[in-house]
């Protein structure tokens, strides 16, 4: 790959596509180009979908440590359900896009530390009742430490749907959320099923 890094007068895209067709899989040397011409996201996307190296892509982001290429690192991780990197690398990105696909992953492994950091970046980004919402659930999820955030949160300007996520609460069994929540909304008589749940007769 020598000739790569000692030449200057070629048309860089275009050979780095050439050297990525499926004729010639020249993938290292397409990397190589795209290094030298300063694109970073075509760069790591040769690592990830063709050299399918994900270790060499997260150093490759720490390197250049550019939104752009945490944000493809991070939809890459998505792929492979890794939910807590992925939010990691979102965050370093403050990228917010992808907020449904890391909602929906949240689902199958719930991590509500990750996503609230994760949520509370969408929005400084986003106003959007889904959002809110689930990082009211998260907090819910998060246990007795978070319940101080999320009093703070519905008492603050919100698109979430508290008598919804009230509910959500009440049917996880999250009831000390759910009691902060239907206060919230003035909802007397599910506050007192609440109350029958926690033995506050």
């Amino acid at each position: 790959m020598d000739y790569i890094v000692r030449l200057n007068n070629y048309d860089g895209d275009q050979l780095a596509q050439m050297a990525l067709d499926d004729k010639h899989q020249l993938y290292e040397e397409a990397l190589c180009i795209y290094k030298k011409c300063n694109q970073p996201v075509d760069a790591i996307k040769v690592i990830l979908y063709k050299l399918n190296n994900i270790r060499s892509a997260t150093e490759f982001a720490e390197k250049t440590n550019k939104p752009e290429t945490w944000s493809e690192l991070g939809k890459a991780q998505l792929g492979q359900k890794s939910l807590t990197a992925a939010i990691d690398a979102f965050i370093k990105a403050d990228d917010a896009s992808e907020f449904e696909n890391v909602i929906e992953l949240s689902k199958e492994s719930y991590e509500p530390e990750e996503l609230i950091k994760y949520l509370l970046m969408a929005r400084s980004h986003l106003k959007n009742q889904f959002v809110d919402n689930e990082l009211i659930f998260a907090y819910a999820k998060g246990g007795e430490r978070w319940l101080s955030d999320l009093e703070s949160f519905v008492g603050e300007p919100n698109q979430a749907n508290s008598e919804h996520c009230g509910d959500r609460c009440f049917d996880d069994k999250l009831y000390l959320a759910a009691e902060i929540l239907y206060k919230r909304v003035a909802n007397n008589q599910k506050l007192a099923q609440v109350y029958v749940q926690l033995k506050k007769y």
